[in-house]
């Protein structure tokens, strides 16, 4: 059993942010339908056509023109015994398709209907097409990341896209516990720039009291020092020094005693003041030290720290090994290194049943499902309403 047997999911979603969602519901069981174009998702030639071999396992492909009337009617017939509907055209485009929210809600009231988009399905940019980037950048989150003196900066992967993947996915959830009550639908409306602004969250709060923006701290933090990133002797590694205590075993374990005593550093606020003179002294000393060695100091106390870890080395690490955070996944691309199930469910665990699918691989399955013979199913595509 998986938590999502018997759900059929229609996936007409393209980029990041909504495949992501499909193959989280897929991995828990759902049946998902990826409908794209002839000519595919427009991600699939993506680093090779690698990454749609991690985002589009546990799905089918079904290439479906919905610009023609054949196409449109499938798609219909497919909704009709749907539970969850994932969309993420620019607000409008699918209400043109004839697929909008209100045509499948009358031949299916229990649908439960997902837009997701750059800005959301109402508001003065609705109509904008939206990415990651543009999230980061709208939301406060580039203002607020980076070197004090340095450009702007993206964060260098796409979290705001699987954010959003993934409040699809918890809005789809509380849809179908509401379902099972009511026996109802819903629309759900999730968008990239909600995301971001969500994910900025105390910083509101910040502006509120202060009135002032976030400063850009590079890898530290506007409430806590030392908190950030620091030079060993050989590799780079966080430090995180909240509380007093925590601060006063730092300094012992490095050497620093005689900043316990000095009342610029011997409390958390005055140390804030002092950011700049105390950050140069640890800096100093740090150097001084392997990062090996000030894992072995920090460990025993309890400190917060953290490699600053490329790819390779987060691939070989020994918890992400003994978790099995990673997984080897065989595709037509060879052996693929993927992520595997962040959501762990001791007594239904997801897990990979099938390979991401060619385009329109499931074409003839699907519509055998929904009762065409092969004679129509060849005329549909000698048609090119399929492929």
């Amino acid at each position: 059993m998986f938590p999502l047997d018997r759900i059929k999911v229609l996936d007409f979603s393209q980029s990041a942010a909504g495949p992501f969602c499909g193959m989280l519901l897929g991995d828990m069981g759902a049946d998902v339908i990826k409908i794209e174009p002839l000519t595919g998702d427009s991600f699939r030639p993506l680093l090779n056509g690698a990454w749609s071999q991690i985002i589009n396992r546990n799905k089918r492909s079904l290439a479906l023109n919905l610009k023609t009337n054949e196409g449109k009617e499938i798609a219909l017939k497919l909704a009709r015994d749907a539970d969850i509907l994932l969309e993420a055209f620019t607000p409008g485009k699918i209400d043109k398709l004839g697929l909008g929210y209100n045509e499948i809600r009358d031949i299916n009231p229990a649908i439960i209907y997902c837009s997701l988009s750059g800005y959301g399905q109402d508001g003065p940019y609705s109509y904008r097409a939206g990415y990651d980037v543009c999230s980061q950048a709208e939301c406060g989150l580039m203002a607020a990341t980076g070197e004090p003196d340095g450009g702007y900066v993206r964060i260098g992967a796409s979290p705001i896209d699987y954010g959003t993947g993934m409040f699809a996915m918890i809005g789809m959830l509380l849809a179908l516990r509401v379902r099972d009550e009511t026996g109802r639908g819903q629309l759900i409306d999730v968008s990239l720039f909600d995301t971001g602004v969500t994910w900025m969250n105390y910083w509101f709060a910040n502006y509120a009291m202060t009135g002032k923006d976030p400063p850009r701290l590079g890898s530290g933090h506007e409430f806590a020092t030392p908190y950030q990133v620091f030079q060993t002797k050989d590799k780079p590694l966080f430090i995180g020094v909240a509380s007093d205590k925590s601060f006063a075993d730092f300094c012992r374990e490095v050497g620093l005693n005689s900043l316990l005593e000095d009342p610029k550093f011997n409390n958390a606020y005055s140390r804030l003041l002092h950011r700049d003179e105390l950050l140069k002294i640890i800096q100093d000393r740090v150097k001084e030290f392997t990062r090996c060695e000030l894992i072995k100091k920090l460990d025993p106390y309890g400190i917060p720290y953290a490699p600053v870890n490329t790819i390779s080395e987060v691939v070989d690490d020994p918890h992400i090994k003994a978790r099995g955070t990673l997984i080897e996944m065989g595709s037509e691309k060879g052996n693929l290194k993927a992520p595997g199930m962040a959501i762990r469910l001791s007594e239904t665990p997801g897990t990979i049943r099938r390979p991401a699918p060619a385009l329109g691989e499931h074409t003839n399955e699907i519509l055998s499902e929904l009762g065409y013979e092969n004679n129509k199913i060849n005329r549909l595509r000698e048609k090119k309403v399929i492929l």
